[in-house]
């Protein structure tokens, strides 16, 4: 069930972000403030982040897993995943913090900031939380994986190289396509563990 789990980290995380969209001229405030009064666009925004927000659950049963896995030295790729799950959950309220008290606040007691320039700065703060200090700690923990499975044989070689190599793109993660890139080594990676039977004598993942 743990190795299943990294492949629904993928499904949530990825299927939240494209529920949860914003404007696509993000500078146009007004556009911003109509966006936000729309009911829609706000239970969009609400549903993406709980879909968000379960994926980065199920992302660190899938690292507690991996730790049960691996054994000696799992403990510090659960910590990174802890740590990128935390990071990702501040992000995305932040990015849901106007929609959100619409929606449970009520539209009319929650007006959207006058010329909507702070929901911008809000969607762009949570970003920059999730794709830096998020990005560096997924790389981490990619980097650790990387180096554990290439200890015990559990992963092919080229995906362990790849591992490391898109665990120092996370450096440039604020630019959007190395973060994509480690969900999707983490994709790969989970559907590799799903295929491979607990080694005898090793405890059953959680």
């Amino acid at each position: 069930m743990g190795s299943w789990m990294g492949i629904v980290f993928v499904v949530l995380f990825v299927a939240g972000f494209l529920v949860f969209n914003t404007p696509s001229k993000g500078t146009d405030t007004a556009k911003w403030a109509n966006w936000w009064n729309d009911s829609g666009h706000r239970t969009a925004a609400v549903i993406g982040a709980y879909l968000i927000v379960l994926g980065l659950i199920a992302f660190v049963w899938f690292a507690a897993s991996l730790r049960e896995r691996f054994q000696t030295g799992g403990g510090l790729l659960l910590t990174f995943a802890s740590i990128f799950a935390a990071v990702g959950f501040v992000g995305t309220l932040v990015r849901a913090t106007i929609p959100g008290n619409k929606t449970f606040g009520g539209s009319s007691a929650t007006p959207v900031p006058h010329g909507a320039d702070l929901a911008r700065q809000l969607d762009g703060l949570g970003f920059g939380i999730l794709l830096v200090a998020g990005a560096l700690s997924l790389g981490v923990f990619i980097f650790v994986v990387s180096n554990l499975a290439r200890r015990d044989g559990t992963l092919p070689g080229w995906l362990t190289v790849a591992g490391y190599v898109v665990a120092v793109l996370q450096l440039a993660g604020a630019f959007f396509f190395p973060f994509v890139l480690a969900v999707l080594w983490v994709l790969i990676a989970a559907i590799l563990f799903v295929r491979q039977r607990t080694p005898a004598g090793a405890s059953n993942p959680a």
